[in-house]
């Protein structure tokens, strides 16, 4: 796969994975492999999710107030969104910002 190139062969393997209401704040997700994923309202405040594919993840409710999604791999406006963000919030410069962020 695409992603899998760009990313090297050290990756997790957390597809399909149900992360619904966890809280992943201390967890490396950099390079993480998040297809599919459920983070139905996760915390994902302050995480570095760097080239992390979030190819079909769902994000609605997510708390990724602080995050740095700025290297993910196949993030969407419509996962943005759905999430909670704020100010430091970093996300890919082809993407906006959510008008409901804080701050």
């Amino acid at each position: 796969r695409a992603s899998q190139l760009v990313r090297g062969d050290e990756m997790a393997d957390l597809s399909g994975s149900d992360f619904t209401g966890a809280d992943l704040r201390t967890a490396d997700l950099r390079d993480a492999d998040l297809r599919n994923a459920r983070l139905l309202g996760a915390d994902l405040r302050d995480t570095d999710l760097g080239r992390a594919d979030l190819l079909g993840a769902d994000l609605r409710n997510a708390d990724i107030r602080g995050a740095d999604l700025s290297g993910t791999l196949y993030l969407t406006q419509s996962q943005v969104g759905a999430t909670h963000g704020d100010q430091r919030t970093r996300i890919p410069t082809a993407l906006r910002r959510s008008l409901h962020w804080t701050g």
